[in-house]
C-alpha cells in the first residue's frame, strides 16, 4: 500500500524551500556569477519548468533567497529584540558582529553586490532593502531595551560601524578588528549614558 500523497500546495511549498536551499548553498559556497538556474535547478532535484513555475527569472529567485534568508534569520533577531529580557550593549555588540560574520550575510552582501550593475536584480531587491534595515534596526534596539533620544542613533552607528570593519577585512582579516570591536563596545556605553 503506498503512502497517501501530500495536498498540492504542500507539495508546492517543499519544492520552493527546495529551491530556495539548493540557491541559497550555491550562492554562499560558490557565489552570485555561479548560482545559475541550471545549476540550482540540478542542487535541487527539480525539472527546469517546475524552478521556473515558482521563480520565473533568475532575479526573482536571488530575491527569494533574500526574501528567505529574512524570514528565518532575521525574524530572530526581531524576536530577541522583543523578548522581555534585554541585553547590555555588549552583548549587542557580539550580536551584531557575529550576524556580519554568517553565511546569510554573506549571501545577502554577494546578491547587493551583483545588484549594482544589475538593474533586473537591483528591481527585485529594492522592496527588500528597506525590510531588512528596519527588522535589523529594531530588533538591535529592542535588544537594547532602552529608552532616550541617543538609542536610535547608538545602534545606526553600532550596526555601520561593525558592518565597515567586516567588509575592510572581507578579502584578508584585518589586524586590529576585534580591537575596533571591544573598542566600540567601550564607547558606546559612555555614548549611550543613561539612556
Amino acid at each position: 500500500m503506498s503512502a497517501p500523497r501530500r495536498p498540492q500546495q504542500e507539495r508546492s511549498t517543499l519544492t520552493r524551500s527546495r529551491i530556495l536551499e539548493a540557491a541559497y548553498a550555491t550562492l554562499v559556497e560558490d557565489g552570485h556569477g555561479a548560482t545559475t538556474v541550471g545549476r540550482v535547478q540540478e542542487r535541487a532535484g527539480v525539472a527546469r519548468g517546475t524552478l521556473l513555475h515558482h521563480f520565473p527569472t533568475r532575479s526573482a529567485l536571488m530575491a527569494g533567497v533574500v526574501e528567505d534568508v529574512i524570514e528565518r534569520r532575521l525574524d530572530l533577531l526581531a524576536a530577541a529584540g522583543t523578548n522581555d529580557a534585554t541585553a547590555g550593549w555588549d552583548e549587542v555588540v557580539d550580536l551584531v558582529w557575529a550576524e556580519l560574520q554568517s553565511p546569510p550575510f554573506a549571501a545577502a552582501l554577494e546578491l547587493w553586490v551583483a545588484a549594482r550593475t544589475d538593474a533586473d536584480l537591483r528591481e527585485a531587491l529594492r522592496p527588500l532593502q528597506d525590510r531588512i534595515f528596519v527588522t535589523v534596526h529594531r530588533g538591535v534596539t529592542g535588544l537594547v531595551g532602552a529608552d532616550g533620544d541617543r538609542v536610535p542613533m547608538l545602534v545606526q552607528f553600532t550596526i555601520d560601524l561593525l558592518t565597515g570593519t567586516h567588509l575592510a577585512g572581507i578579502l584578508h582579516p584585518r589586524p586590529g578588528a576585534d580591537a575596533v570591536v571591544e573598542a566600540w563596545k567601550a564607547a558606546v556605553v559612555e555614548l549611550a549614558g543613561d539612556a
